[in-house]
């Protein structure tokens, strides 16, 4: 591509004049021209790693990432970096908390039609870090087409099964009733074999053509695993001092029949115990907010639907404090009660105690932050691939009158929204094997 290869020549120049300014300065080479790039195919086209995709939701704003020059596994050390060069790190927090934020060798920014490309490059070891992203751009003007899925998909475990499920609903309705918590957000993971290797950039590709409305990510450390989804659901975005999150709980299915939509949305809207449900998540998220903001508000409940399921939704928005940082936002809000449960912390460890497995970065956020803002996502709807395997997330939340069939249904009806997108082979029986 004709564009990408004038931004190639531009930074290629910035960065051979490069001297040495001073110790432990971060320089920025950046270039940027009026194109259209598909991002995924781009990112397929590079054997560099880590590497790094995040498309906003409801916007044309998406990003892809290259390399690591810093990398940071605790998030007050992110956040004094920030502090300090105001520079962009992207990564995120898994669900039990471990921290993975860098700052990426090149970064690729869409919006609309511009493309705007920046390198990084550490003065602690110029001629060296030079070197790196004069490596790193060798494939730069490369892409390749995304193809059309033809994987098979067969289902060979899951964490539970619709017995072991019910039993954790269960022992969730207990801690419940003794008012240990108030909510509990169940997760299962399905393990599917596939017949051919699958690549994550072609399955996130027909993912963004059918999950509408979505948040949709991709983090690859290495060439031979990703963790991958299409979410609906923000954990925060921030522009200087003003905050917006959301509350996204309670659920009804969605169908191609317009008319028994609309009939799941009133039913949605009036049922008490969806209504409840979506409360504490509100609730949850503005207590903890509260000694970080001046101002905050919960909008009015609303439905949001997705290609398998509806949900009960509120915006919240929020007026921070001067001294507030994203270090702050983010320990306050993930995760939330959309996704652990309420008493934050008792929930996690109930969950740790059902569950019996580490969710990693199911329920955990991703995105970035600067000085100036930051956006994250709740990374569910999401699945971990590996070469030969695939293995899918999906969660559901327990008050209250829940109901273990019921709640198995909505999980499969998640979880759906990404294998739906394989072939899904048939049991010796006949019977399909994933719903």
């Amino acid at each position: 591509m004709d564009s990408l290869q004038s931004i190639k020549t531009q930074l290629i120049s910035q960065i051979n004049a490069l001297q040495l300014n001073q110790p432990h300065h971060i320089a920025v080479c950046s270039a940027q021209a009026e194109c259209t790039v598909d991002l995924l195919g781009w990112l397929k086209a590079q054997p560099h790693y880590p590497q790094f995709y995040f498309q906003l939701q409801h916007t044309t704003q998406c990003f892809a990432t290259l390399g690591a020059i810093r990398t940071f596994q605790h998030l007050d050390a992110a956040q004094d970096f920030v502090n300090q060069y105001n520079l962009p790190l992207f990564g995120g927090i898994q669900f039990y908390g471990q921290t993975t934020f860098f700052l990426p060798q090149l970064v690729l920014e869409q919006r609309d039609n511009q493309i705007h490309v920046t390198v990084f490059i550490d003065q602690n070891d110029l001629i060296q870090s030079k070197d790196k992203a004069l490596q790193v751009l060798k494939t730069f003007e490369k892409t390749t087409a995304l193809l059309p899925l033809q994987t098979q998909a067969d289902l060979i475990d899951q964490q539970a099964n619709p017995i072991q499920w019910a039993n954790w609903v269960e022992k969730a309705l207990a801690q419940i009733h003794e008012k240990t918590v108030t909510k509990l957000v169940l997760a299962n993971k399905s393990t599917f074999a596939l017949n051919q290797p699958l690549n994550a950039k072609d399955f996130l590709a027909q993912s963004q053509i059918y999950n509408k409305g979505c948040y949709h990510f991709l983090f690859a450390q290495d060439d031979k695993t990703s963790f991958l989804g299409s979410s609906p659901e923000r954990l925060y975005a921030r522009h200087e001092r003003h905050l917006t999150t959301e509350a996204l709980a309670g659920t009804a299915p969605m169908s191609e029949d317009h008319e028994t939509n609309r009939q799941q949305a009133d039913w949605l809207l009036a049922d008490q115990k969806n209504i409840h449900e979506n409360q504490l998540v509100a609730d949850g998220i503005c207590a903890n907010l509260a000694p970080f903001t001046k101002h905050i508000e919960i909008g009015h409940l609303g439905i949001k639907q997705l290609r398998q399921v509806q949900h009960l939704h509120r915006e919240i928005t929020a007026l921070l404090t001067d001294n507030c940082t994203d270090l702050n936002c983010l320990q306050a809000i993930h995760p939330t009660a959309a996704v652990a449960g309420l008493p934050q912390q008792k929930a996690k460890t109930l969950l740790q105690q059902i569950e019996h497995y580490d969710r990693g970065w199911y329920a955990g956020t991703l995105g970035f932050f600067n000085q100036q803002q930051a956006e994250f996502c709740v990374a569910i709807r999401s699945a971990f691939v590996e070469a030969d395997k695939i293995h899918v997330f999906a969660g559901a939340g327990i008050v209250e009158g829940s109901v273990p069939l019921l709640e198995w249904q909505e999980i499969e009806r998640k979880a759906a929204g990404l294998i739906s997108l394989l072939k899904i082979t048939k049991s010796e029986n006949g019977e399909q094997k994933c719903q």
